[in-house]
């Protein structure tokens, strides 16, 4: 019996730094899927470079870093006075928060932050520069840090529109294991680099995989540039994950182990 296990690393185009670290995991690693973000200075050549890495492709819809796709007039609701996202930070104080879901993934607010139409008119145009990126549609869509009942919604009837796999569908349907951070530590600095990612693979995420199971990991691979720390506060913790998808002892268990690493078209 074959352990399936479908390792994702997320925000590919967000910087150079950023995108030259997954590449390095997907060419000496473990990511078999990536989802580029469309809307940053360095998507274009993003694109360009993962041309016939045979890597599962897909979108990263992103609401809170870097500038709209769409026109920022026709979509007031989610940019500052310079044009610019709000940040996930911002966005989430708008409204009181009621609840989330049961994978923590989408959140339920008492007033959606996130008007529907424009939220629906930013994620197809991100999808629509994605094709003119790539020349191709997104192998998924996959949201980015806040998502709420509008966004979800609208990422659904995009994907629905454009024929395209929604990763929260998978999600709900397959095991995620635990994640490469610890939250309650917060996001510093120092608590991004004291957690041991390697460590958390072998010596709880994956030995609690059973036979015949199929699994998610989703990670943050990338090195640090100054353009990062000006986006993010996820900045060294994609140091840690890229050490953790280029490990030999993460992938000599993964091989003696008998897991299969799956990409979005097995599912």
């Amino acid at each position: 019996m074959t352990k399936r296990l479908l390792m994702q690393s997320d925000d590919y185009g967000i910087t150079d730094a950023v995108s030259i670290g997954i590449l390095k995991a997907i060419d000496f690693g473990l990511i078999k899927n990536t989802g580029m973000f469309v809307n940053m200075p360095s998507s274009a050549k993003a694109a360009e470079m993962l041309k016939d890495k045979g890597v599962c492709f897909g979108i990263d819809i992103n609401y809170v870093c870097g500038k709209p796709v769409s026109n920022p007039e026709d979509v007031p609701h989610l940019v500052d006075e310079k044009g610019n996202f709000y940040s996930s930070g911002t966005m989430a104080k708008r409204s009181k928060l009621l609840r989330m879901d049961a994978l923590g993934l989408i959140s339920y607010f008492e007033e959606d932050p996130y008007p529907y139409e424009e939220i629906y008119r930013e994620t197809e145009n991100q999808v629509k520069r994605f094709m003119e990126l790539t020349g191709k549609k997104p192998e998924y869509i996959h949201p980015h840090s806040l998502m709420s009942e509008n966004c979800y919604r609208a990422a659904h009837e995009v994907a629905k529109k454009y024929d395209i796999l929604h990763t929260l569908d998978m999600m709900h349907q397959y095991r995620i294991l635990p994640g490469t951070f610890d939250g309650t530590k917060g996001n510093t600095v120092d608590a991004q680099m004291e957690y041991d990612v390697s460590g958390n693979l072998l010596e709880n995420a994956l030995p609690t995989m059973k036979e015949d199971e199929t699994c998610y990991f989703i990670c943050h691979c990338g090195y640090a540039d100054y353009d990062l720390f000006q986006y993010t506060s996820l900045t060294l913790r994609r140091v840690k994950d890229l050490h953790a998808m280029t490990d030999e002892k993460v992938k000599e268990y993964i091989r003696r182990n008998n897991i299969q690493l799956i990409t979005y078209r097995d599912l």
